[in-house]
């Protein structure tokens, strides 16, 4: 070989061997300003899983940020660092994913859903964009025709602000369905309309008895419109049959396959709003069977009523708070103080702006509501109740204030919340919330369909950014913040529900039309209103909601960055790539059908 030749081979060869050394520890020199937590040597040789070339939001201030992460075959997370530390380690893992630059969160925390009920309504007719009259008719009328003429028609999500404000009455529906009797649930849930059929089947009319607590709204005629608000619903769900129990064994799974798609890892259940008995059955007859057999995939913290304190007593006496497979808690009690804003029922401590004949409705009487609240503290049970209003929030904190005084010979923390806790009566409510440590469970997506009628219901000072979604001067103050969506009352969302939090708008709205960005917090907070702030609300926080070596390997991959939210346009949200529950993959986008919508 000529000399020249020679010479060129031999520095072809030198040269690919300088950039294989390079490509092999580019990976070291790339992770040198991440700081990581190192596996034991105790763990190390049980490694079940590698994620790597990541871009990983840990949650936690020692180690903010990393490339990759080891879990345990255990479902813990044994180390948090660079790609090439990871790496090293990969000889002992059984899997070891390149996630070729996806960004990792601790998996997300829904704090407050309606898990049945959510499975149930993927189903039901959706009239969350009905825009008329004729919409609603033509969406129920395709229902009926798919429908035996013995079967109710189910729907959710009508909202009269999206065809001028006029409620609607039975006598859209009347024509597509004389003989179903039809059942359509307002976005809030507070408020149903019913069709003539359903009215004559219930034995509704101008005579009929209404629970304290309810309405049934009475036209002209001084006969039933076929709208029925709050405690009156229950005169015509009673008629409804009971969704058999292989019924909501099949809503569950349809619900959690729904939830693994939005990346969420981890709810807490609120039950239905129906009969008491049911709720314990969804317990007891579904979710404790479905944990027995391995058959959940996401986490479910599961709350009971707040009159059954008792029952929930003796369960945690009999089983602890936990399935031992760890999927499964329970121990909260949940119960209502009001209604909604958007069917005037929140408890507000002014008359609303456009019905000054009103304050809203309190759903349980104040006295039983605190001996409730009394009786369930002494026990030592956590304690959710709804609360919209700022009356109704000022009644719940001065209950909270009555119990820490009442039994304060209790060492264990309880860790109240209050649901919504939308309007407030002012800055000494927020001091009250922080002062007691109560968790503040709110609903971002909730602006979206409150702030168009937030000025008409109640004032320019009462929809200011200070008394209504006052999550920024909630932090400020203090409070302990989760972040959650009500599903089925509003699509389950968590990715949307974060934007709404920081933009105060949708993606699809312009800046103009912001609702008091004051009241916006940062993109990180909110970040942590879904994942630790949430995981404290459950009484989770000791194994949620942060990627740090010794807490559950729960995470949610997303196909971009989501701290980039900011900068980008109109329907360019990140979108879910990957769900973990204790390092187990639970959904891959690569691999999945066409999700329901919900």
């Amino acid at each position: 070989m000529p000399v020249f030749e020679t010479r060129q081979h031999t520095l072809l060869l030198c040269w690919t061997g300088i950039v294989g050394l390079a490509a092999w520890f580019w990976p070291f020199i790339q992770d040198q300003s991440f700081p990581s937590y190192q596996p034991t040597h105790q763990n190390w040789q049980n490694i079940s899983l590698i994620l790597h070339n990541a871009t990983i939001w840990t949650g936690d201030d020692q180690v903010p940020e990393a490339r990759g992460c080891a879990v345990q075959a255990n479902g813990q997370i044994a180390a948090v660092g660079g790609t090439a530390e990871m790496l090293l380690l990969q000889q002992q893992a059984t899997t070891v994913t390149d996630l070729q630059g996806a960004f990792v969160m601790p998996g997300l925390i829904d704090a407050h859903v309606h898990l049945l009920g959510g499975g149930q309504t993927l189903s039901w007719v959706d009239l969350r964009h009905a825009d008329s009259r004729a919409a609603v008719a033509e969406a129920v009328e395709a229902a009926v025709a798919q429908a035996p003429s013995s079967q109710w028609v189910m729907g959710h999500g009508w909202e009269e602000t999206h065809w001028g404000g006029a409620l609607p009455d039975a006598d859209w529906i009347d024509g597509v369905s004389p003989v179903n009797a039809v059942l359509l649930y307002r976005m809030d849930v507070h408020m149903v309309l019913i069709n003539t059929a359903a009215l004559r089947l219930a034995g509704i009319d101008s005579t009929t008895e209404v629970p304290e607590g309810g309405k049934v709204v009475l036209g002209d005629s001084n006969e039933p419109t076929g709208i029925l608000v709050d405690n009156a619903i229950a005169l015509v769900t009673s008629h409804i049959p009971s969704l058999s129990l292989d019924g909501k064994i099949q809503a569950l799974k349809v619900a959690v396959n729904h939830l693994v798609t939005k990346g969420i890892t981890t709810v807490c259940d609120m039950g239905s709003i129906g009969e008491v008995e049911e709720v314990w059955e969804a317990l007891e007859q579904v979710y404790m069977p479905a944990a027995d057999k391995g058959e959940l995939p996401i986490r479910v913290f599961a709350m009971v009523p707040l009159a059954t304190w008792p029952r929930l007593q003796q369960l945690v006496k009999a089983k602890g708070r936990a399935h031992p497979g760890g999927h499964l808690h329970w121990g909260g009690l949940k119960a209502f103080a009001d209604g909604s804003l958007g069917s005037r029922t929140a408890l507000m401590r002014e008359p609303y702006a456009d019905d000054p004949t009103t304050r809203g409705i309190r759903l349980t009487p104040y006295s039983e509501l605190e001996q409730l609240v009394l009786a369930a503290d002494a026990a030592e049970l956590q304690i959710a109740i709804h609360a919209i209003g700022d009356q109704a929030n000022d009644d719940v904190l001065a209950m909270y204030s009555h119990v820490q005084s009442n039994n304060s010979r209790l060492s264990s923390p309880r860790r109240h919340r209050i649901e919504h806790v939308q309007h407030v009566s002012g800055p000494d409510a927020i001091a009250a919330l922080s002062q007691q440590q109560t968790v503040a469970v709110v609903n971002p997506l909730h602006l979206l369909s409150d702030m168009h009628i937030m000025t008409d219901r109640l004032g320019k000072q009462r929809g200011s950014a200070e008394r209504a979604f006052a999550y920024n001067a909630m932090l400020k103050a203090g409070v302990h913040l989760a972040f959650a969506s009500d599903w089925p009352v509003v699509p389950i969302d968590p990715l949307l529900g974060m934007y709404v939090a920081v933009h105060r708008r949708s993606p699809d709205m312009p800046a103009s039309q912001a609702w008091h960005v004051e009241g916006a917090v940062t993109l990180e907070q909110a970040m942590m209103a879904h994942t630790k702030g949430a995981a404290f609300a459950c009484g989770l926080e000791g194994a949620l909601g942060v990627i740090r070596p010794g807490m559950q390997a729960d995470f949610t991959v997303l196909d971009g960055n989501l701290l980039d939210v900011l900068h980008r346009g109109p329907n360019e949200m990140p979108t879910v790539k990957a769900t973990y529950v204790r390092g187990q993959l639970q959904y891959d986008s690569a691999q999945a059908p066409s999700d329901l919508s919900g």
